[in-house]
């Protein structure tokens, strides 16, 4: 992968979480902008609208309360074209589950699974996956 990213949205309901991720991203020159959502339906509002802006990276958290991961990514099957063609989704969740890994893995969109907490080689490892990504 060349370069950065340019729009990257973090999912997760955990505040602390978020501020580590956006520090880590920061730290780690990854992405120019970087935009925060505390739930995964907060997300998919934001995402439906008209004019939202069409994010390269949506590092998405599975346990959370109401809407999981899971359902996050089903509802993003439903989202205007140019979201769907141009976004991916690398999730980005304490579990270790295999099951959970397999099952998030067959959404087209994901490209990658980390497991918490983020490391550098996450990052080196994600954009390996990015740069023999097309699109």
């Amino acid at each position: 992968m060349e370069g950065k990213v340019d729009n990257t949205i973090l999912i997760d309901d955990s505040e602390i979480d978020l501020f580590i991720q956006r520090r880590f991203l920061e730290v780690y020159a990854f992405t120019n902008n970087i935009t925060a959502y505390k739930s995964a339906q907060e997300a998919i509002e934001a995402l439906q609208q008209p004019d939202a802006r069409v994010p390269d990276i949506i590092f998405l958290d599975l346990n959370m309360p109401n809407i999981d991961g899971f359902g996050f990514l089903q509802n993003f099957d439903s989202f205007a074209p140019a979201v769907r063609e141009h976004c991916k989704i690398v999730v980005l969740t304490s579990s270790n589950n295999k099951k959970d890994k397999d099952e998030a893995l067959k959404y087209s969109n994901v490209v990658h699974y980390i497991t918490k907490p983020f490391k550098q080689s996450d990052i080196d490892d994600l954009k390996e996956v990015l740069s023999q990504k097309p699109g």
